[in-house]
């Protein structure tokens, strides 16, 4: 069944966009997935890190069955409901108090572009740092910022510079220490904020961990000197939390961890187990320069979906502490085994991550093994059960990150699965 079903895919849908697992799925609960053929598979890609607390929970399931009954067409632009209020003063309720306005956009590409929209016409300023290897969404205006962005979809516009993002493993300015490597990096960033084009950056767009760039981040120390840097240029800090916010890192956000607090936030993923929503989180003074007509979304906070942000917020809020102490515990685990499969699999070149966002840099004589990570992901731990993604700067990070329900269990057969199919990539 599911053959026939892939190729009647492969004849209607653009299938090149993106690549996939080739499975047709069926069901879902919890870690588990199923596809149309009965094959049972442990989802540690979270649907790309959106079904965090797991797969179609009851208590999700229950707030859009009953949401449908009363009211499906709808967004924040045309009226209001009151799953929006009430999502909204939940989702606040998790910031600290200066941040106290969100705008919410169907995904995240938009919100990257409303938050930039916001710094320009806050600061009055044009110019914007990015890092390499970052990553803000797909879409014409948010691929503008994206730090791996490719050359066929038109030039980089006037008024962005790039700077090198602290990598330890592969240090971009060749440092001897992750230290240095951020303090070089620091020093650039100083330097083009004082020196480099019109010096009329209204702010700087980072996440704290590079989710699609490979799992990658700075030691702690380097955020709040980045913070004082723009804060002394009134610049801008962003701070890109769509993959490392709700949970995923053991704490609520990431920047929670980091002594800093961003003047924007950018989250997404996890607020509503996986329906379309993302969110821009602010200060009221930098809210407070929109005015009607600065923006707009057709589909910006329908009903249904907020209903499941509403049922979802609810859920992590009345379960915080359970949840996160979770993800500490089972991600520190995780790590652990990472760490010792690190040491009986040559191709593992590093073992990185924060919580449950962990990397698995595999490497073949000292370079990138892409090749040899997309056999893991689509070919042989798939075979065996588990989906995996891809990811870093050069292909070659295997992205691990399945619900923050995960238990132990589930991540000692996931490690050991992926010890047998690296056993059999490398022929022993």
């Amino acid at each position: 069944m599911q053959q026939d079903m892939l190729r009647r895919l492969d004849a209607s849908l653009m299938t090149n966009l993106f690549r996939t697992h080739r499975i047709v799925v069926r069901k879902a609960k919890g870690v588990y997935v199923e596809d149309v053929d009965g094959n049972r598979y442990m989802d540690f890609m979270t649907v790309i890190t959106t079904a965090y607390l797991g797969h179609n929970p009851d208590y999700l399931v229950e707030a859009i069955k009953s949401a449908a009954e009363d009211l499906i067409a709808g967004g924040s632009y045309v009226y209001y409901s009151e799953h929006l209020l009430n999502a909204t003063e939940k989702l606040l309720s998790l910031f600290p108090g200066e941040l106290n306005r969100v705008a919410f956009k169907p995904g995240g590409g938009e919100a990257i572009e409303l938050a930039l929209k916001l710094a320009r016409k806050y600061t009055r300023r044009q110019e914007v740092l990015v890092t390499i290897g970052s990553y803000h969404g797909r879409t014409t205006g948010s691929l503008t910022f994206h730090g791996s962005r490719r050359k066929e979809f038109g030039p980089v516009p006037p008024g962005l510079a790039y700077v090198p993002y602290p990598y330890c493993y592969r240090c971009p300015v060749k440092a001897e220490s992750c230290d240095e490597c951020s303090d070089s990096i620091l020093q650039l960033i100083e330097s083009y904020l004082r020196f480099s084009g019109n010096r009329d950056y209204a702010a700087m767009i980072i996440e704290p961990i590079q989710g699609v760039g490979g799992i990658v981040y700075p030691p702690d120390h380097f955020f709040p000197k980045l913070a004082a840097l723009l804060r002394e240029n009134n610049s801008l800090l962003i701070f890109d939390e769509i993959q490392s916010g709700m949970g995923r890192t053991g704490t609520t956000w990431r920047f929670e961890a980091l002594d800093v607090t961003p003047d924007i936030v950018v989250v997404a993923k996890g607020m509503t187990g996986g329906l379309p929503l993302a969110a821009v989180v602010t200060r009221e003074e930098i809210a407070g320069v929109m005015e009607p007509g600065d923006e707009h979304s057709t589909y910006a906070a329908p009903p249904l979906v907020m209903a499941a942000a509403e049922a979802t917020l609810s859920h992590f809020i009345e379960n915080r502490e359970r949840i996160l102490r979770n993800v500490r515990e089972t991600g520190d685990y995780a790590l652990k085994l990472l760490e010792e499969l690190k040491g009986r699999r040559k191709l593992i070149g590093d073992v990185r991550g924060k919580g449950l966002m962990i990397g698995i840099e595999l490497v073949k004589e000292g370079k990138p093994a892409r090749e040899e990570t997309a056999q893991l992901c689509f070919d042989k731990a798939l075979r065996r059960g588990l989906l995996l993604a891809t990811s870093g700067w050069y292909g070659n990070v295997v992205r691990f990150a399945p619900p923050l329900i995960v238990s132990r269990e589930e991540i000692e057969r996931a490690v050991s699965i992926i010890d047998e199919s690296l056993g059999e990539i490398e022929g022993s």
